[in-house]
């Protein structure tokens, strides 16, 4: 018996607090994806809103670091050209990007809003920095495969959702 005691908190599967999760997601612009973020985190089950947004945090942070992935695949494969330079501004900003994240950590566990607010306004500008070099030079098309990895992807949608946390915190 004690056996089963001792093994039953390994496999039992605890769902998140649905009601803390559903009030902190409903103060975001993407509730569904915000959802999902807790929902994959076996900490969200015991989380605060500090916590969760310490997890929200990691998704996003997960996100843009796949974005730098994605990026740096296309600009490995892209010729020299003005579209390769631009792309190389792309990964280099997402890249920086991504390695904001645990500093926005750090200050948001701590309970340090404004830093964590602060950096995350960095790291944002970062990612969309991408989408603004393309629109500063019209003559180069933008790849569909930025446009995935910039606007739908979600790297933007996570640090607008640990914005939002962070904004009603």
């Amino acid at each position: 018996m004690l056996q089963f005691l001792v093994l039953f908190p390994l496999f039992s599967h605890v769902k998140p607090d649905a009601a803390l999760i559903g009030s902190v997601c409903g103060k975001t612009e993407q509730p569904v994806i915000c959802s999902d973020c807790f929902e994959s985190s076996s900490g969200s089950q015991t989380a605060d809103v500090r916590g969760l947004a310490v997890i929200a945090i990691g998704c996003a942070e997960r996100n843009t670091r796949l974005m730098a992935q994605k990026l740096g695949e296309l600009l490995r494969s892209t010729p020299d050209s003005a579209l390769k330079t631009i792309l190389n501004g792309c990964w280099i900003s997402t890249g920086y990007a991504a390695g904001d994240f645990p500093g926005i950590a750090r200050a948001v566990a701590a309970g340090d809003y404004t830093t964590g607010r602060n950096t995350l306004e960095i790291a944002i500008r970062n990612v969309n920095s991408c989408l603004e070099e393309f629109n500063k030079n019209p003559r180069v098309p933008v790849p569909s495969e930025v446009l995935t990895v910039t606007v739908t992807v979600a790297a933007i949608q996570g640090c607008r959702i640990v914005s939002d946390i962070l904004n009603s915190i």
